[in-house]
């Protein structure tokens, strides 16, 4: 989206009236979306010393008759600025660098290291030297580390960081992305990198976060998505289209929309791709060629992972978003048979969206998936899900890396960083555990499930408060409110006779009840049979 700069007002009357400043060096502030974070700020001790927040920072000292530029050697994007309210020359600016620090007033700055807040869109690790970690990062490029380190990270390429990819035969072959697909080629391991998108259309629609692949088969053969699918048989030095449009087309909007977000090739049998979309288009080819739509019996969500099983190129599972649709059920689908049909193995995982999915080499029945509320981990294809570990912070986990040998898995956060976790530990995991998040209240599977006349949601809150109870069908549309009040704490237990708001009695499949407590909600599915 854009916008654009239309002044700042000035009024001393309290709104009474205003004029507008003489603004003229701010029409660059804001380029085509600083509006986005844009923010004015007053000095709490001289109503005459202002701020203009936007791509960079612009300051005042005169009431706005004139202004000037106030950010030298700071990172573009300012989305906070905080003055000392009795020193108003120590100034800290938040922005997409980080943490920035001023004793003058703006007139220079100096940045806060060491902080643990990088927002990550992907993470790689580095097969042939598992300390080397990788990752693209939101408006800091791609980053890595060669030692495991706290502090050695490094930025290897610019832009928005998105898709990593290290040849894991020869790890001096590497690939790295920028947003809309700026998809760079290095042969040095990361000293340097050249554009690798010779045969790629420009016209194509492609993705802010482009998705990259390589073959786990043959590495040298890699797939890149816009649109459609292309596929490299050389390490990305050229590109040929292996398909038509495998989504539901552009979207009549200013965003890009219609691209592929994921592509999935089948370990056991490199010819069977499966990609997934923006618009919640997956599609399949069984021999590199042909595809087919295999999107029936799936919400029409984000596709956020394809994941194909090791051992099955026919065996594979879909992480949806509701995101974008203000929707948040955790959406996690698996099928045996290339696509024909899909199984929904959400089960007891809490309603957050879900970004990637890793079945374990070692175990097929064990997955892993990484949410907006952190890691869980099923050992029966869905049938019981544990929350992951103790010390990942309440984050949403963007992506998803397992190095086999050494059975780390790496989880790359939006705003925490990065955690590595050794799944040697999973043995000690309690054969059953609650997946739901931490928090005051616990919400019980309905009984009897499946049910016909009517069943029996029971819950539990530890305080007292505000409580929403509702059904929603698969596509996310509320078909009945059963709970929307204040309720006390204690033990609470409502039936419901598979009838909407209206008293109709709704088809016989799978629904979704979910129970919301505060700021806080959790969800589960029951089957209704008629």
């Amino acid at each position: 989206a854009t916008g654009f700069f239309a002044g700042v007002y000035k009024s001393i009357d309290h709104g009474d009236s205003w004029t507008r400043t003489n603004d003229g060096a701010l029409g660059g502030v804001y380029s085509s979306f600083g509006w986005w974070f844009g923010n004015i700020r007053i000095d709490p001790t001289n109503p005459d010393v202002a701020y203009v927040l936007g791509l960079s920072i612009y300051k005042t000292t005169n009431g706005g008759q004139s202004w000037f530029y106030s950010s030298s050697g700071i990172h573009v994007d300012q989305h906070g600025l905080y003055i000392h309210p009795q020193n108003p020359d120590y100034l800290v600016a938040g922005n997409d660098g980080g943490i920035y620090i001023s004793q003058n007033g703006g007139s220079s700055y100096s940045k806060s290291y060491h902080l643990p807040i990088t927002q990550f869109y992907t993470g790689e690790i580095d097969y042939q030297q598992p300390q080397r970690l990788y990752g693209g990062t939101q408006d800091n490029g791609t980053i890595r580390t060669l030692s495991w380190g706290l502090d050695d990270w490094q930025q290897i390429y610019g832009g928005d960081g998105f898709y990593v990819r290290v040849d894991p035969e020869d790890h001096s072959y590497m690939y790295a992305e920028s947003q809309y697909g700026g998809l760079g080629r290095s042969t040095n391991g990361g000293s340097s990198f050249t554009s690798a998108l010779s045969g790629i259309s420009g016209a194509d629609r492609k993705n802010w976060n482009s998705p990259l692949e390589l073959d786990p088969n043959t590495p040298q053969v890699l797939y890149f998505g816009t649109h459609r699918l292309y596929q490299s048989t050389n390490r990305a030095q050229s590109w040929t289209a292996i398909s038509g449009d495998l989504t539901a087309g552009p979207s009549p909007g200013n965003l890009v929309f219609g691209t592929l977000t994921t592509i999935a090739v089948a370990p056991a049998d490199g010819s069977v791709i499966y990609t997934g979309s923006d618009d919640g288009t997956v599609s399949v080819t069984l021999n590199g060629s042909d595809w087919s739509n295999i999107s029936a019996g799936l919400p029409q969500r984000w596709i956020t992972r394809v994941t194909v099983d090791p051992q099955d190129a026919h065996s594979a599972y879909v992480t949806l978003s509701g995101y974008r649709w203000d929707e948040y059920l955790p959406h996690i689908f698996r099928t045996t048979d290339a696509g024909n049909s899909w199984e929904d193995i959400s089960g007891n995982l809490p309603e957050i969206p879900l970004n990637d999915v890793i079945v374990d080499p070692a175990d097929d029945s064990t997955l892993f998936v990484a949410g907006d509320g952190g890691v869980f981990v099923t050992r029966n294809l869905g049938a019981q899900w544990d929350y992951l570990g103790s010390d990942l912070p309440l984050v949403p986990v963007t992506d998803l890396t397992l190095h086999h040998p050494t059975r780390t898995l790496l989880a790359a956060t939006y705003g925490r960083s990065m955690f590595k976790y050794d799944l040697n530990q999973l043995t000690s995991l309690p054969a059953q555990r609650d997946a739901e998040l931490p928090g005051d209240f616990h919400l019980a599977q309905n009984y009897p499930n499946p049910f016909n006349q009517s069943t029996v949601i029971s819950y539990q809150l530890s305080v007292g408060g505000e409580v929403n109870l509702s059904v929603f069908n698969l596509l996310g549309e509320r078909v009945a409110t059963l709970v929307s009040e204040s309720q006390n704490a204690g033990n609470h237990r409502v039936s419901w006779d598979g009838r909407d708001g209206r008293g109709n009695a709704l088809a016989s499949g799978t629904y979704i009840f979910r129970l919301k407590f505060g700021q806080r909600s959790v969800a589960k599915r029951m089957l209704l049979i008629r």
